[in-house]
């Protein structure tokens, strides 16, 4: 893969009571990383003391190796790491007070359960709030290689938080963890770092990883941060269309620019498939950017945003300042846990997923292949230009 040089530079969103430069704060000047022949675009970016962030990317983004370079075992191509007053870009691994959960649970097979804890910097220091928190305690005196992929998962985690580190680096941690156990194992993830307060770095390529554990996210691609804010900033703005992939954005349509014109303060976006019209975009427009008839456009619409009401007697799509309401035929409903995941099919055919309460998906009685009609506020219309 070529090298990337663009410079990437991110800014933090302010949190109350975490001053710039605090003991803890993690930061990153110019940094650049790398393996072999790729390395990654120059970075600046700011993780303030106690909080969380969260990197979204698929397999290859160079987020592994982003933890291995803060955590020592790759030298920096570039720029420096620092974590409060300590400049940490030439020191060891073993001087950087770092707790690592690798993405492989990577424990010594032929130590118990209770001496792999041990190790280090658990020589010193009181398990037993760790034991009580990840339920530990029955697995002590066995080995690694009785234990499920879950159970090790927990015993990495614990090794990891073992001697209050100053930064936790935690790799893809629930890799290993099936389904059904990795909710109560978030709530648990989540609780410990706020606990703890421990500035951390988490990797993964799950956007409920982000949502749930997230202080701050950002979205990593071949190597470039696309974005980086809270959660609502990136899940809800995404700033282009690998962004919003990434971030889960589940109804991405694209459409043409018919005609642009303005009502009041707001920008009016006719938008189409092949000339014939879809619906009316209303907002503002960034700052520079005019688009003339034939451009190419995306809307990104999160599912949670739409909402399925009954269908329209009158129009396929009715439309008011505020929202507007689409026409379509049901065309597939799963049951997910507390919600129905609803797939619509648009008469101008494009799909649209959105999310109904069991007592919504009474109320409307659908069955496959009827109709109904799904409202969307126009402030949750996000244009990708």
């Amino acid at each position: 893969m070529a090298a990337l040089t663009q410079r990437t530079v991110l800014a933090t969103p302010a949190v109350t009571g975490s001053a710039h430069g605090a003991p803890g704060a993690l930061r990153l000047r110019g940094l650049q990383w790398g393996i072999g022949a790729w390395q990654s675009a120059v970075v600046d970016l700011q993780v303030p003391r106690g909080q969380t962030l969260v990197l979204l990317g698929h397999n290859g983004a160079g987020k592994s190796a982003l933890l291995d370079t803060l955590a020592g075992f790759l030298p920096a191509r570039a720029g420096q790491v620092q974590l409060g007053a300590q400049d940490l870009t030439a020191q060891p691994p073993e001087k950087r007070r770092i707790g690592y959960m690798f993405q492989r649970d990577a424990l010594f097979p032929h130590w118990t359960i209770a001496r792999n804890l041990q190790f280090g910097r658990g020589a010193q220091t009181d398990l037993d709030p760790l034991l009580d928190a990840l339920d530990l305690r029955p697995w002590l005196n066995q080995y690694p290689h009785q234990l499920s992929g879950g159970q090790r998962q927990r015993v990495a985690l614990a090794r990891a938080l073992v001697g209050a580190p100053e930064l936790l680096l935690l790799d893809e941690p629930f890799s290993a963890i099936d389904p059904e156990a990795r909710p109560s194992l978030r709530r648990t993830l989540a609780a410990l770092l706020r606990e703890r307060a421990i500035t951390t770095v988490l990797v993964t390529h799950d956007p409920v990883d982000a949502h749930l554990l997230g202080d701050l996210v950002g979205v990593l691609y071949g190597g470039r941060l696309l974005q980086a804010g809270t959660p609502q900033q990136v899940f809800e703005r995404p700033p282009d269309l690998p962004t919003a992939r990434l971030a889960g954005v589940d109804n991405l349509w694209p459409l043409q620019v018919l005609a642009q014109s303005r009502l009041g303060a707001q920008d009016v976006l006719s938008l189409g498939i092949e000339a014939q019209p879809v619906l009316d975009w209303r907002g503002t427009l960034p700052a520079g950017v005019e688009l003339q008839p034939g451009a190419r456009v995306t809307l990104a619409v999160r599912a949670e945003a739409v909402h399925p009401c009954p269908a329209s007697a009158s129009a396929l799509v009715t439309q008011d300042d505020d929202s507007l309401t689409l026409t379509a035929r049901l065309i597939e409903a799963r049951c997910e846990g507390p919600l129905w995941r609803l797939r619509c099919a648009l008469p101008c055919g494009l799909e649209a997923e959105t999310y109904a309460l069991p007592t919504l998906w009474c109320e409307l009685a659908l069955e496959i292949g009827g109709t109904l009609g799904l409202r969307i506020r126009q402030a949750n219309l996000h244009l990708l230009v």
